[in-house]
């Protein structure tokens, strides 16, 4: 994990932008404002050596910000990039494309289908 963190730092360095809301090129673009990436070591028994990474995109998503919170991009590539080594270079790079497949979703209202979007619905059962 220390190697880790150091990478992130000596990554940052040679950065020519920052992902976070304060920095100027982020604010137009806040769908892919990389937020913060979190690393935990697994606790589960027989899974000891593997790492579980989050990563958290388009800040202020509070309660109080909705019920229309922003949805991912479908035209951005979202990336998680890893230095195991310290070069300053990616040696695992991970990435992520959000489509969505559930459009025009309605509920009934009266007798009418009125459209809301998917996080007021819930999950599907």
């Amino acid at each position: 994990i220390a190697i880790a963190a150091a990478s992130l730092v000596l990554a940052a360095g040679a950065a020519t932008g920052s992902s976070h809301r304060e920095a100027p090129e982020i604010t137009e673009m806040p769908k892919v404002d990389n937020t913060d990436v979190y690393m935990f070591r697994s606790y589960e028994a027989g899974r000891e050596g593997y790492v579980t990474l989050l990563a958290n995109f388009q800040p202020f998503q509070d309660p109080f910000g909705g019920p229309n919170y922003f949805t991912m991009d479908d035209d951005a590539i979202y990336a998680i990039h890893i230095d195991n080594d310290g070069d300053a270079r990616e040696d695992i790079s991970y990435f992520f494309r959000f489509h969505k497949r559930f459009r025009n979703l309605t509920v009934p209202v009266n007798g009418k289908n009125i459209p809301i979007p998917l996080v007021n619905i819930g999950p599907f059962g």
